[in-house]
């Protein structure tokens, strides 16, 4: 049963409003995939693509109309052919370092992913990280201006890149301060104001010891922000202590054994209350979220009741 009202205590949690723009680069062969790809990202949502199948790069936006803005576009294909260059060497100077050579050299792909988050309190950070077949390669401090390399083989691309200090001190400045200047534009896309309600649903399934686990699973929303926790029979949120490890003794009277799975999000405005009765003495709560563009939110809770 899914029940949409307040709860009797009002709720002061607030959702927040974390702001991240991501790019994601690949240089790969082997797999099928175009040999280069980018895509960049604003809350997961795609703003910007090129794949080096393409004639062209992507066609700035009808939604951005300033002429600031638009040049601004500009620098991005710009960058799209920098990010071509440097996965390319990325990827040449993994195989050569680990002697991928002959069949070894039929499957290898370089995946890079830079992001900047702007917080609610307006606490501003940034990363850059380098990926060789699915494991950690080499990472950029921004503040030293230097790679760090993640294992011996990328000692030699590091070398390479910090060779040209004005491009190291280009990526720096882009990290510090022209990403965070993309991201407060890409908020302005109409596809970033997107809102879709969460489904919840309350499953419960009896194992062989005589206990139920009772899952709480919220998925389909957008964006992918959520906050979803369990209110006990006293309409007080079970805490994380409670969830992680208690023993409670079930009352004779089932009916006073109501748990509820309260979910707030910003497509809602009060939020959505699913409510479970407790019918057997021994429980595992749980909460899962699944957001619509990816399983991004996995916010477990156990209580053993």
């Amino acid at each position: 049963q899914l029940l949409r009202f307040s709860s009797t205590k009002p709720l002061t949690r607030h959702l927040p409003t974390l702001r991240q723009f991501c790019a994601h680069w690949t240089y790969s062969k082997g797999y099928g995939l175009p040999e280069y790809t980018e895509r960049r990202v604003l809350n997961d949502v795609t703003v910007y693509y090129h794949v080096s199948r393409q004639k062209s790069k992507m066609p700035c936006p009808d939604w951005i109309n300033t002429t600031a803005e638009k040049e601004l576009w500009g620098t991005i294909h710009d960058w799209t052919d920098h990010n071509i260059e440097i996965t390319t060497l990325g990827f040449q100077t993994a195989t050569q370092q680990f002697n991928l050579t002959g069949s070894l050299s039929d499957q290898n792909i370089y995946q890079v992913t830079g992001c900047c988050s702007l917080y609610p309190n307006g606490t501003y950070t940034a990363f850059m990280n380098h990926a060789f077949n699915g494991k950690d390669f080499t990472s950029f401090d921004i503040n030293t201006k230097t790679f760090v390399a993640a294992v011996p083989q990328a000692v030699r691309y590091k070398t390479l890149r910090e060779s040209q200090p004005l491009t190291i001190d280009e990526v720096a400045e882009f990290y510090k301060k022209t990403c965070l200047e993309r991201l407060k534009m890409f908020k302005q896309a109409p596809e970033i104001h997107r809102r879709k309600d969460p489904n919840v649903w309350i499953l419960q399934q009896k194992k062989k010891s005589g206990s139920v686990t009772v899952t709480c699973h919220v998925t389909g929303f957008y964006p992918r922000e959520v906050q979803v926790f369990w209110l006990g029979p006293d309409l007080q949120p079970v805490d994380e202590e409670t969830r992680k490890e208690c023993w409670i003794v079930p009352e004779e009277d089932v009916g006073k054994q109501n748990y509820s799975c309260v979910v707030l999000h910003i497509s809602v405005p009060n939020n959505i209350t699913t409510v479970w009765g407790m019918i057997y003495c021994y429980t595992v709560f749980v909460v899962e979220t699944v957001s619509t563009k990816m399983m991004n939110e996995l916010i477990t809770g156990m209580c053993f009741v």
